[in-house]
Formats: structure tokens, C-alpha cells, sequence
């Protein structure tokens, strides 16, 4: 939802392009879109205030669209340098393999993601008419269940050529345990391998309005049934990360993503400070 509000409301140039967003968003058409997202605003614009509302989602967009970029424009280089294999870990409606079939010949997509997610997006692709690439693969795992090695492996993953794993918005979802077992697998796969993974900082970290922020998306996600229930502090992170086996972390805050994909912008968009993204290569760069 998110990401076509983002091409239907917020100005130019747009920090990311998926045309498919609306159709996988569930709605019908624009006008269901724009009614459901507006009762979104409603109900926090009543739960705070209408300026809040009105922040609160330009930072949920932010959110959702510079994390977007920023791991595909990560892919686009690890392309460059010879990696072949792309697993979307917790793939949710993300939508690269549909849009970038110029990219099928040469890059392998595995969409990792909860059984339950992955058969309504199935159906919901259905519904659209969206033909499967050929060099897609789904692989339904629940990674409090079952191990991501197990998974892939029965999805034909190679795990002895490079590959480049996205993993957004789902660490804070998981246990400490599930976390970086996941990331121990990565750190074991063939050099030149590199994951990018959202993860939240703790309240401790934030303003007054982040803290805002964050304890709204807390009381969404409860609701739903799936409370946020991990945080890590970067420094401390980024530590454990190279211990796993990874030889290069970068954090990719959100004053470095704010200056790299939203300075110069005019309509508000802003990523949340509750938001981290970070990259680890596993090897060398060649």
C-alpha cells in the first residue's frame, strides 16, 4: 500500500517505481485504494492529531520505499560483479521479480516467505493475471520452524555461487535465536555473498517523535497479531554480525539514507529514525 501511495501522491522524480504495488495491494481499483488508506489516516489522526497522521505516513512510506531502493540498487551491483542468485527472505508482496523480467536470464529469484503470505500472494497474482517468471521459485518456510539452509535447499539453491539475499521487515518480528541462525547461514555461503536486513533501533535511540512514530507501528502490528519483538543497537549489531563470519558491515542509517534518497524533496518524505538497514559481504569483493 505503500508504495503505490507513494506513485500516486508524493511529487517527482519518486524514489521508487512499482507499478504493480496497487494491483498487489488487494484493492480493486484506485478509488477502493484511496478509501481504505484514507480510514488508515483516520484512525490515527484520532488516536493522535491530524499533523501527526500526516507525518506518520509520510515516514511509513519513506520507510517502506528507501528500503526498497536501497536493497535493489545493492542487487544492481552485486549483478555487476558476477552474483546470479537473489533470495527475497520474507518476500511479502514484494514485486521485483514481475517487474524486472529483463533480469531473468541472468539472475535466479528464491522468494522465502510464511506459507500462509505466500499462497494469498499466489492467488492475488492470479487474480491479476500476472504470469509467473521462469526464474522464479517459492519456497514456503517459517523461520521459527525450520532452518532458511533447509529451505533453499529445497528450492535448488546453490549455495556454492554468490548470492544476494534482501531481508526487509521481518527481524523485528523474530527471535534472537532465529535471527542470526539465518545470519550465520548467509555468512556461510560462497564469497562474494551479501545479505542487506532491516532491523529497529531501541527507544533509547530516538526522540520524543520517533519514539511517536515507532509506538504507533507497535500498536498496528499488536493488533494484527505480530508485535515487534526485536531490537538491536547498531554498534552492538554490527559486532555480533562480523563475529558470524561476514568480513565487511556497513550501517545505513536513516540520516545517511535521508541524504542519498530524499534531500532536495519538497513533499516531507523522511525515513523514520527507528529504521536501520545494514549490509554484510561475506569474503571479498571479487
Amino acid at each position: 500500500m505503500m508504495r503505490a501511495a507513494h506513485l500516486l501522491w508524493d511529487g517527482d522524480p519518486k524514489i521508487f517505481q512499482d507499478p504493480l504495488a496497487l494491483g498487489l495491494s488487494g484493492f480493486a481499483n484506485e478509488t477502493a485504494f484511496r478509501v481504505a488508506v484514507e480510514a488508515r489516516h483516520e484512525e490515527v489522526a484520532q488516536r493522535f492529531t491530524r499533523d501527526f497522521a500526516l507525518f506518520f505516513f509520510r515516514s511509513l512510506r519513506a520507510l517502506m520505499i528507501v528500503r526498497s531502493r536501497y536493497a535493489e540498487d545493492e542487487l544492481a551491483k552485486a549483478l555487476e560483479r558476477g552474483v546470479t542468485q537473489y533470495v527475497l527472505l520474507g518476500a511479502g508482496l514484494d514485486s521485483f521479480a514481475y517487474r524486472r523480467r529483463d533480469r531473468s536470464e541472468v539472475l535466479r529469484v528464491f522468494e522465502v516467505d510464511h506459507p500462509a503470505t505466500q499462497q494469498w500472494k499466489r492467488a492475488r497474482l492470479r487474480e491479476l493475471h500476472i504470469a509467473l517468471p521462469s526464474n522464479l521459485t517459492f519456497v514456503p518456510l517459517d523461520l521459527e520452524q525450520h532452518t532458511l539452509a533447509d529451505g533453499l535447499h529445497v528450492g535448488g539453491h546453490r549455495p556454492e555461487l554468490p548470492t544476494f539475499v534482501s531481508w526487509l521487515g521481518v527481524t523485528m518480528y523474530l527471535s534472537d535465536a532465529a535471527v542470526f541462525e539465518t545470519l550465520r547461514y548467509v555468512a556461510s555461503l560462497a564469497p562474494g555473498s551479501e545479505i542487506v536486513f532491516q532491523y529497529v533501533v531501541p527507544e533509547a535511540l530516538l526522540n520524543d517523535e520517533g519514539r511517536q512514530v515507532l509506538a504507533s507501528i507497535q500498536a498496528n502490528t499488536a493488533s494484527q497479531g505480530e508485535p515487534l519483538v526485536r531490537v538491536f543497537e547498531p554498534t552492538t549489531l554490527a559486532a555480533r554480525v562480523k563475529e558470524l563470519g561476514f568480513t565487511q558491515v556497513w550501517d545505513f542509517g536513516p540520516e545517511e539514507a535521508d541524504a542519498h534518497y530524499c534531500a532536495g524533496r519538497t513533499d516531507g518524505l523522511r525515513t523514520p529514525p527507528h529504521s536501520h538497514l545494514m549490509k554484510a559481504r561475506v569474503g571479498s569483493v571479487a
